[in-house]
């Protein structure tokens, strides 16, 4: 995976190697067609994430129904109906997020941070969650905010000991903290443990890929804000979710998951870049659903006990009503999935004309779709014009050999988005001008279509 450029071949390899590990194991799995075990590894994990989402509801705020509803809710957002079939490593890293979440709310019914939990029991959960967190991290490298989210957590509820600990006159030991050097020295020794294995058997090209690589892809606040915008009918979680923040800082077992949700947006940052998707959407939806499953549990706990007095008895029953209400809300536009996902849920583009070209097309094709020449059984020299475009632009990866290539007539035909005689440049940044330039001058374009296809002159 992880190979030096070469001016004839890209391998782009820009995420951790977990989940192609276990994609390789997936693919002794018989279906329909190539990709099938892979899409049965991401339908598997999205089906665990929304069982975990159950889990911690049921856990935090003791209501199995308000946790169905929260999977319900992340199940029937359109990145997760997308993303669970598709052969990415967001839903794996999304399923050791959640276990890991899980683990830091579990401790024979105490959290993790309630310092009455024995502690041979806390550092045993503390040290799973921190395993899981290293896992999720080496399936997709942005996977950071739940593990910042618990060490904080677990930081908090130290200080918290100790001020109460100088009050009473005695500051020592504790427990807790002996939690929380577990926690970080388990999660710190197998992040910079495999890091460092795997720089040393792939002489620091697992760096490259990973880091230096990534670094050289453009930002785009425009990117950003599309994505980000897609949002914005989760209105109401949001709102459940300010009431989490409001709560979690009384509630140590809600207070891991609260700085989750707090952390998580940053991960939102990575959709300004090249090549992005709405795939960067899903973590942030995860704590989302998580967090507004957790305040419709506790509000309709909390019902039967809102009796003291007449103004309590009314502040209690509104609250669960405005609850139950955004929550409604939020149910239906679930089944008012945005404009923007028509084409993806409902595709009328199938590719089958452009297999049937590149198969009784002689000689090696150059595509910006490589998932084509994949299922058509060709050759992938460069396998990800997404990655490509940006480290040529960069000066990273030098391109003369693929443009020589493209002046030299190589391939038997290219398949690309773009009009290369009305555009010399591409919007998404996956080919640059000069590639453009060379099949202008050397190709004609044969067939006009969503993609087009370009044959030599």
């Amino acid at each position: 995976m992880y190979q030096p450029f070469e001016p004839h071949r890209f391998v782009s390899a820009p995420y951790p190697p977990l989940h192609p590990l276990l994609l390789g194991l997936a693919d002794g799995i018989a279906g329909p067609h190539i990709f099938w075990g892979g899409r049965l590894l991401s339908l598997a994990t999205a089906l665990a994430v929304s069982m975990l989402i159950v889990l911690i509801v049921r856990r935090v705020a003791g209501s199995w129904i308000a946790g169905l509803l929260g999977a319900v809710l992340f199940l029937s957002a359109p990145p997760t109906l997308l993303w669970a079939t598709r052969i990415k490593p967001d839903m794996l890293a999304l399923f050791w997020t959640a276990l890991g979440l899980y683990l830091a709310t579990t401790d024979n019914r105490r959290s993790i941070l309630d310092p009455r939990s024995s502690m041979v029991g806390g550092q045993r959960w503390v040290v799973g969650a921190a395993v899981c967190f290293a896992l999720a991290f080496f399936t997709k490298q942005t996977a950071l905010a739940a593990p910042l989210a618990t060490g904080g957590a677990l930081l908090i509820y130290d200080w918290r000991v100790f001020r109460g600990g100088a009050r009473d006159g005695f500051v020592g030991r504790t427990p807790l903290r002996s939690r929380t050097l577990a926690f970080g020295l388990t999660y710190l020794i197998m992040v910079a443990g495999i890091w460092l294995l795997l720089d040393a058997i792939t002489h620091s090209q697992f760096s490259f890929h990973i880091w230096v690589m990534h670094q050289r892809a453009s930002w785009s606040p425009y990117l950003l804000a599309k994505f980000v915008a897609l949002l914005a009918p989760y209105w109401p979680l949001m709102l459940l979710g300010a009431a989490l923040l409001m709560h979690a800082v009384r509630d140590e077992r809600a207070l891991p998951l609260g700085l989750y949700l707090l952390l998580v947006p940053l991960s939102l940052l990575g959709a300004g870049k090249t090549g992005a998707n709405h795939n960067h959407l899903l973590e942030t939806l995860l704590a989302l659903t998580v967090a507004g499953g957790i305040v419709v549990g506790w509000a309709a706990r909390a019902w039967p006990s809102w009796r003291t007095g007449r103004w309590s008895l009314v502040a209690g029953r509104s609250s669960f009503v405005v609850a139950a209400a955004l929550f409604a809300i939020q149910l239906g536009l679930a089944f008012r999935p945005q404009e923007w996902y028509t084409g993806e849920l409902a595709p009328t583009d199938p590719p089958e004309r452009y297999l049937t070209f590149i198969r009784n097309t002689p000689g090696e094709i150059l595509a910006d779709d490589v998932g084509l020449l994949f299922m058509a059984g060709r050759p992938l020299r460069y396998d990800d014009p997404s990655g490509l475009g940006p480290v040529a632009l960069s000066g990273l990866w030098d391109q003369h050999g693929l443009v020589e290539e493209i002046t030299q007539r190589r391939f038997s035909a290219i398949l690309i988005p773009i009009n290369v005689k009305r555009s010399a440049s591409d919007p998404a940044g996956h080919w640059t001008p000069e590639m453009l330039a060379a099949i202008r001058a050397h190709y004609r374009m044969a067939f006009h279509d969503t993609i087009d296809t370009y044959v030599p002159k």
